[in-house]
């Protein structure tokens, strides 16, 4: 059957396909190898192996068609994510995500306890001489404050550009996760799938 769903929609039919393929891998692993019984108990032992191993089977068939099947619906999101240009919003958000991640890093490490490197001369030598019992720092160092303040004034004000604009992008990948895919689904799926009415 077909059905025309979001991209976002096709992910999370794609998501359930595969936990369910890995529900029906466990199981036929189980029944091909790992099907036990006590020796008193030898009774029915053909016939109970014979169902295990129909259901085995279509355990092992269930997961061939439903790999086939994430693998037609991740190759159709594919097409279209390039054709809406999604991969490269995503590719740009990621950079300016990790851009903000080291401004921010780095403005929330400044500590009131540094010392710019002109100032390091008027620090008395005791001072790091002395026993510093509630802390992590050795008692015998001192953190320089190396950047200065205009340019951690220029971080934040990247940070906060940059902030803005992973919004933005990530915005608009939601926006275009939107969009409208049509997609055939064997009806054996769609209950799987989440799509059963």
């Amino acid at each position: 059957m077909k059905y025309t769903l979001t991209l976002s929609r096709w992910h999370k039919v794609a998501g359930r396909i595969k936990t369910a393929i890995r529900e029906s891998e466990s199981h036929a692993v189980a029944a091909f190898t790992a099907t036990a019984i006590s020796p008193w108990n030898k009774e029915g032992v053909e016939t109970k192996a014979f169902e295990l191993a129909a259901r085995g089977k279509a355990d092992v068939a269930f997961v061939e068609s439903g790999l086939d099947v994430v693998a037609a619906i991740r190759a159709a999101l594919a097409r279209r994510h390039a054709e809406l240009g999604i991969g490269d919003k995503l590719a740009e958000a990621d950079a300016v995500s990790r851009r903000a991640a080291l401004y921010r890093t780095i403005l929330e490490k400044q500590h009131a306890d540094m010392v710019q490197p002109e100032n390091v001369r008027h620090v008395p030598a005791a001072a790091a001489d002395e026993e510093v019992y509630f802390t992590r720092r050795p008692s015998a160092s001192i953190i320089l404050a190396i950047a200065d303040h205009a340019f951690l004034e220029e971080l934040r004000l990247k940070l906060a550009a940059d902030r803005a604009r992973s919004h933005a992008l990530l915005d608009e990948v939601a926006d275009l996760n939107g969009s409208k895919l049509e997609l055939e689904l064997p009806d054996e799926l769609t209950i799987v799938a989440g799509l059963a009415a």
